[in-house]
């Protein structure tokens, strides 16, 4: 019975990654067919259009405060964002692991620095290993017992 089960929920992962790159390549079909039809739109109406791209992907982002890029099916779209600055790539050479995640969610998480590795609890798992991630990179460092922004850092700022 739970090998069933787990055969159900590992088709059921494979369905919705595959929902998902279909979703991605539907948003970018969209946007081009935006582009398209409508040469001479304003730049608001084109701004407003743009964002809609990605959408999916975005909310996904936003649920999990960070994706790892190889669990993102819709690699042209994800590309698009990054390009356009939507969202931001951060390699982890230590942990050999690329994720995804935007300046908004790195700036909430910053906005809770300093930080006591005593308290450091009251942050979720997912931000705590997103704050492990930043410190890697050179965007948080830990001193005095204490998480702190660092100067590279404030570009997220």
């Amino acid at each position: 019975m739970s090998s069933q089960c787990g055969e159900c929920i590992k088709l059921l992962r494979e369905v919705l990654e595959r929902l998902e790159a279909i979703e991605g390549e539907l948003d970018l079909i969209k946007e081009e067919l935006r582009e398209l039809r409508t040469q001479g739109i304003t730049q608001p109406q084109q701004q407003l259009r743009s964002q809609q791209l990605g959408g999916g992907l975005l909310k996904a982002i936003s649920n999990n405060l960070f994706l790892d890029t190889r669990d993102v099916m819709a690699k042209r779209l994800l590309k698009r964002l990054i390009d356009e600055g939507k969202v931001v790539l951060l390699r982890d050479e230590t942990a050999n692991r690329e994720v995804v995640t935007t300046k908004e969610i790195i700036r909430k998480l910053l906005s809770k620095l300093p930080i006591s590795i005593n308290e450091i609890d009251k942050l979720s798992d997912r931000e705590y290993e997103l704050l492990t991630i930043l410190n890697r990179l050179g965007y948080v460092l830990l001193k005095d017992n204490k998480y702190v922004i660092s100067e590279a850092a404030k570009e997220f700022i």
